[in-house]
């Protein structure tokens, strides 16, 4: 792999993490808004909207079943980013191995008595 091609991975695989933890970022938002939306329409039902017991229980579980899913989603999120950051700490360390092996290879191909070329 030549120096360029080198390069252009590395910013390539920048730019996925960098849109990565950007769509994250708007995930949490957007996770954090629904949880919000989602307790604000359970106050809502039970203050204004007079209905049977058995029609109230209902809807009272199906909007826990939301709000719980949201939690898991938000714990999937969370789980997500840090095996982003778990991930750019390894590319970081790939990248330092396989520059330490471009060093070692154009040494063994120029030999002693060549330079190597910058």
């Amino acid at each position: 792999m030549t120096p360029d091609e080198m390069d252009k991975n590395i910013e390539f695989i920048l730019q996925m993490q960098a849109q990565f933890a950007a769509n994250l970022g708007r995930s949490e938002a957007n996770i954090d808004n629904l949880r919000v939306s989602v307790a604000d329409l359970a106050g809502v039902v039970r203050e204004s909207v007079k209905l049977s017991d058995d029609r109230f229980t209902r809807l009272a579980d199906r909007l826990t079943y939301l709000a719980e899913a949201q939690a898991a989603t938000g714990k999937i999120v969370k789980e997500l980013a840090e095996s982003q950051k778990e991930l750019a700490a390894s590319q970081k360390t790939t990248d330092d191995r396989l520059n330490a092996l471009i060093y070692v290879v154009e040494r063994h191909i120029t030999g002693p008595d060549h330079t190597a070329r910058p």
